[in-house]
């Protein structure tokens, strides 16, 4: 009986391992990965909210909180004091966040900002008008009663109000939100699991925040729509690669419609 002579493995530099198939956070996106969790984003985003509304408890208790004005500036503070913990808890345990949301290198911020313009003014229609109207109709025959959307900007605001809604609207509320629900949550999402789940994942945040105490379909309505608005958002950071055009778009968006509102009463 014959014995096989023993042949020694070849040298390992010989017999390359199989590529690993590639995961949704190893594609070549040109930008480091985010390092935060989705879990440690929501926590701080409760711990953020927890934090302003502390910080908002004096406010309410010096004016009448049933008052237009008082909700906004409420509502403008929180903000700032929301992104104020958002930054620093970036800057403290995350110092390369600018880099993960992709801040665009100067010379490339009026490209980024331009075609976030673009996008939201087509944005606005699109949402408002046709899936916003496709849902009306479906809620009305749902439900066979009249369908619209919780109004947003208080109706008894004094020219102070007015002015704090429109600098809320248009510079405060688009920079947080995207910071957090594009930034952060969408970015980590991404990187981790792909684009659907990164925009699904922070559309539904975002729809959520936009909940307005009403009559359900109505409110409904409202986030569904935002829903749709924040997996847009997701679609243009996406094909941009910088935070600075879903900022851009979602600032539009809300020109659009600050004027619009205002202007039709």
């Amino acid at each position: 009986m014959s014995i096989e002579p023993h042949v020694p493995p070849r040298p390992d530099s010989l017999h390359p391992p199989p590529p690993a198939p590639a995961r949704p956070d190893t594609r070549a996106i040109g930008r480091p990965l985010a390092t935060w969790s989705w879990l440690e984003a929501v926590g701080i985003y409760v711990v953020a909210f927890l934090v302003a509304g502390i910080a908002t408890l004096p406010l309410i208790g010096l004016v009448d909180e049933d008052t237009d004005l008082a909700t906004i500036v409420v509502t403008t503070i929180a903000a700032l004091v929301i992104v104020g913990v958002l930054v620093a808890w970036l800057s403290i345990r995350h110092r390369g966040w600018p880099a993960v949301m992709g801040v665009p290198q100067r010379g490339a911020w009026r490209r980024a900002v331009g075609a976030g313009v673009l996008f939201g003014i087509g944005l606005y229609p699109v949402m408002v008008v046709v899936v916003g109207g496709l849902l009306v109709v479906v809620f009305e025959a749902i439900s066979g009663q009249r369908v619209e959307a919780p109004e947003q900007v208080g109706q008894n605001l004094s020219a102070v109000g007015t002015a704090i809604t429109i600098v809320y609207a248009i510079a405060i509320a688009p920079v947080g939100e995207e910071l957090f629900f594009r930034g952060v949550l969408f970015r980590t999402l991404r990187d981790r699991h792909g684009f659907v789940v990164g925009a699904i994942g922070s559309g539904l945040g975002f729809g959520l925040i936009h909940f307005i105490p009403g009559p359900a379909v109505d409110a409904a309505l409202l986030m569904i729509v935002m829903f749709f608005t924040g997996v847009a958002l997701a679609f243009v950071y996406e094909r941009r690669g910088t935070i600075v055009t879903p900022i851009a778009a979602h600032v539009t968006f809300n020109v659009i419609g600050i004027v619009l509102i205002l202007g039709l009463r």
